[in-house]
């Protein structure tokens, strides 16, 4: 089973939470602006998570764009997390939202 862990980090802490998570989970890191300039994000893991911090609630526009570019979400475990200093607000829930509107599921 492959994994991959892709992140945005603002301030560094979605980072090393990232880093964290890939190395417990022997998954691959990537940052989610060095794939934005593609047309569309395919990927061929099992398991996606997606590492994020919160902004005023909500997740970043970055992950908002990054998600609608990614395909083949249908048969991925698929989880989320993100990092805040305050509360994590709507931000799993508005991530699950658009998970699902392309076609996956949020998992965790």
């Amino acid at each position: 089973m492959s994994t991959e862990i892709y992140y945005f980090s603002g301030t560094g802490n979605s980072l090393a939470v990232a880093r964290d998570v890939a190395g417990k989970t022997n998954g691959k890191l990537i940052s989610i602006p060095s794939v934005m300039d593609k047309e569309s994000i395919k990927t061929d893991a099992d398991v996606i998570g997606i590492v994020f911090p919160v902004y005023h609630g909500d997740i970043p526009f970055i992950i908002r764009r990054f998600v609608t570019k990614m395909n083949n979400l249908d048969k991925k475990y698929i989880f989320g997390v993100c990092t805040y200093g305050d509360s994590p607000g709507l931000s799993i829930k508005y991530l699950d939202k658009i998970i699902k509107s392309h076609g996956g599921k949020l998992a965790a």
